[in-house]
């Protein structure tokens, strides 16, 4: 009887770590591809190609995006096209919480070079 238990615990301890693995790798493969189509997405709906950073963590998807400030004066919906992408074509990125953060393209690259890059005299 001993033994049934202590196979029953093993096998019901390994489903557990295989469904939350299948789970986990879900996730990371609807974030990889993310990554890849949805640039290509925003340039068929905005007419620009836009810079795209993804960070996936443990259950946060942070998306950063830069458009040109023409585009993000026409548009006024990106982040709500965004979430709807999501939602539509990758459910189980869109379970997790979700955070879209739209910025002009030369602004954020000027500091973050600004900086790495010191200046000397």
């Amino acid at each position: 009887m001993k033994k049934f238990f202590k196979t029953l615990l093993l096998l019901g301890g390994a489903a557990v770590a295989a469904h939350f693995g299948l789970k986990a790798y879900r996730r990371v493969n609807g974030a990889v591809k993310l990554s890849k189509s949805l640039p290509e997405f925003l340039s068929n709906v905005y007419g620009e190609f836009p810079m795209v950073d993804i960070n996936r963590s443990l259950n946060a998807l942070k998306i950063k995006i830069g458009f040109s400030q023409e585009i993000l004066d026409k548009h006024d919906d990106i982040e709500n096209t965004v979430r709807e992408y999501i939602d539509d074509f990758y459910p189980e990125v869109g379970r997790c919480s979700v955070e879209v953060d739209i910025y002009v393209k030369g602004e954020e690259e000027g500091e973050a070079e600004a900086e790495e890059i010191p200046e000397t005299e």
